[in-house]
């Protein structure tokens, strides 16, 4: 009988645990829910208080914080241009030292070449943060910096090798501009390397928008491609990166030598600035 006695008081002693465990759980659901409804209360008056607000300022100052808005994000894109220019200027400055300790003629064009194709990079975000448009690039202003930069890398005076520009007024969204002018840097370099023996020619870049294409032609009048140069194409890094750049474009290649080299793309997939 003590035995049983014992059993059922511990029967009861357990019961009693569980119904307090049980109440101590309600008590937590109802605090969270409670805490919940406060803070959607005090949500829904904020947000009440912000719209009454809101409904009592005037259209004059309503147009002020926009502006004011406005203001600080064309700040804040600027920065970013900016850096990113001189992060890609910076890289530029390091390959250029890298080279004064290079006496290999290969890896020197090579690293002149990277230097080139990194500082057309540059420019771009150089033209974002200067002009006042900061997501589209003028297209006439960006090439005559290009291909006057080049000329310079190379030491070309304009007396003995004449450029020819013949651009359409384009204001080109940043995703086009940076594989164009990658694409521009590579032939153009080409024809300031290769095509003038003698120091002395024309290089003609035209840039035009025909229907929904931009027809892109360089073309010199120098000594042309070989047919042996023109069968290890597939050799070098530069056409190999025109390939790349040309397959994301969606543009169609065609190199012809008549009376010097020509370089015909007509690309599908680009984009204006703002649309």
């Amino acid at each position: 009988m003590e035995t049983k006695y014992l059993t059922r008081e511990k029967d009861y002693q357990i019961k009693v645990q569980d119904l307090e465990i049980k109440k101590s759980n309600r008590q937590r659901i109802i605090y969270a829910i409670g805490l919940i409804g406060v803070s959607l209360l005090a949500f829904l008056l904020y947000r009440l208080n912000y719209i009454r607000r809101m409904n009592n300022v005037t259209l004059e100052e309503k147009n002020k914080i926009i502006e004011k808005s406005l203001i600080e994000k064309d700040i804040l894109l600027r920065e970013i241009h900016h850096r990113v220019k001189n992060n890609l200027q910076f890289i530029s400055s390091l390959l250029g030292l890298q080279s004064e300790h290079i006496s290999d003629d290969t890896a020197l064009s090579a690293l002149q070449d990277g230097q080139n194709r990194v500082q057309s990079m540059a420019l771009i975000h150089q033209n974002l943060y200067q002009e006042d448009n900061l997501t589209g690039v003028g297209i006439k202003n960006y090439f005559v910096k290009l291909i006057r930069n080049l000329f310079d890398s190379y030491n070309i005076r304009n007396e003995s090798v004449s450029l020819k520009l013949d651009i359409d007024e384009l204001n080109l969204d940043v995703d086009t501009v940076v594989p164009v002018g990658l694409i521009v840097n590579e032939l153009v370099s080409n024809c300031l390397k290769y095509a003038f023996p003698d120091g002395h020619g024309n290089i003609f870049v035209v840039l035009k928008e025909e229907g929904n294409e931009l027809c892109l032609v360089v073309k010199d009048d120098g000594r042309g491609i070989s047919d042996l140069e023109r069968e290890n194409l597939g050799s070098s890094f530069g056409y190999r990166l025109i390939k790349v750049l040309q397959d994301q474009m969606m543009a169609s290649l065609e190199i012809n030598a008549n009376r010097g080299t020509e370089v015909v793309m007509r690309i599908s997939k680009y984009m204006k600035a703002g649309l």
